[in-house]
């Protein structure tokens, strides 16, 4: 048998306690920014993680061009989800994360943003009931969006824009805890919460 080096095994308990709480679904938005707009990435995959947190979780902070931010969209309370499988073949086995966001309305803006996002490079930023953001699209690979809209029939019926990310990658939707600098201010991809309010 083959020894193998620098692949010590990290695995530990995963415990799950009685009361402890784990609340699914998303919060009412997303990030978004174009690839194009990334001046340097956070890093991932250290080849030695000391613990099972660190292997699927993103240090350090996005550096984006002068003036450029994260842009925020709003959701449909309880429409939108994020998706994780294992896909590929032994020794070259990576993910397919999914996310689909679905927003309100159909008007110029939301219209607007999915004719320039068609064929444009994204990464969006699903944010957990918890407040941590799980990131879909990579620097290595090109997530493929696919833009609808469905203006409703009924009185009853919904109105909206689904924004549908398909983004391979080396690990599951990975966990973002760094600054989020949108036009609103920074927001922390470990709470969801507001650092600093824009001047």
């Amino acid at each position: 048998m083959t020894k193998c080096t620098g692949a010590e095994s990290i695995y530990s308990d995963i415990n799950f306690c009685p009361g402890q709480k784990s609340l699914p679904g998303v919060r009412g938005w997303i990030f978004g920014i174009s690839k194009r707009d990334i001046v340097k990435w956070p890093t991932i995959g250290a080849e030695a993680p000391k613990d099972l947190e660190s292997v699927a979780k993103y240090t350090g902070d996005f550096v984006l061009a002068s003036d450029k931010k994260w842009h925020k969209i709003a959701l449909i309370p309880n429409e939108s989800e994020l998706k994780v499988e294992s896909q590929g073949s032994y020794g070259s086995k990576t993910f397919k994360n999914t996310g689909t966001a679905v927003a309100p309305g159909t008007e110029e803006k939301i219209t607007g943003y999915i004719a320039q996002a068609n064929n444009d490079e994204m990464v969006y930023l699903f944010i957990q009931r918890n407040g941590k953001a799980r990131m879909l699209g990579s620097e290595a690979f090109t997530p493929e969006l696919t833009l609808s809209q469905d203006l409703g029939k009924a009185p009853t019926d919904a109105n909206s824009t689904s924004i549908q990310i398909a983004a391979d990658d080396e690990y599951p939707a990975p966990f973002y805890p760094g600054k989020i600098e949108t036009a609103d201010g920074d927001f922390s991809g470990e709470t969801g919460l507001l650092l600093t309010v824009a001047a």
